[in-house]
């Protein structure tokens, strides 16, 4: 397990990815709120590495590395909670590319997946990161 030291690095670090995954949301968010077929098949095409791969390898930071030192800290309850949203947060990525695959536009699938992901990240930055810092660095 991650010392206190490396954990505080790795917020650092998740923090830095939460501004990339923003910055695909809004390209995605903007060709929903459009209602643009080829927006959001584009947006999503060119977010890919960062809601795909990148998502993937940041969620199992959390969930591997994160998560179970400081649900030692803070309670397996608290931190359980985000580890759930990740298996629906993939869950509904992993529909919208289907349907990017498959040269469609999930629309509904596309908002669902922005504003969960959105409130997670909102949570995590506002709540769990900056608590979990300041304990680890007791």
């Amino acid at each position: 397990m991650p010392n206190n030291q490396e954990l505080i690095a790795l917020i650092g670090v998740l923090e830095q990815e939460h501004v990339d995954v923003r910055a695909a949301l809004a390209k995605v968010n903007a060709a929903v709120d459009a209602e643009d077929s080829g927006a959001l098949q584009a947006a999503l095409r060119d977010g890919e590495s960062v809601l795909g791969d990148g998502l993937n390898a940041h969620s199992a930071a959390e969930d591997d590395d994160l998560f179970p030192a400081i649900g030692e800290i803070m309670g397996d309850g608290l931190v359980s909670v985000f580890a759930e949203e990740h298996e629906r947060i993939r869950s509904l990525r992993d529909q919208i590319y289907t349907a990017v695959n498959r040269g469609q536009a999930d629309f509904e699938g596309s908002e669902e997946f922005s504003q969960l992901l959105t409130d997670h990240i909102d949570r995590e930055d506002a709540v769990l990161f900056p608590s979990a810092r300041g304990m680890l660095a007791d």
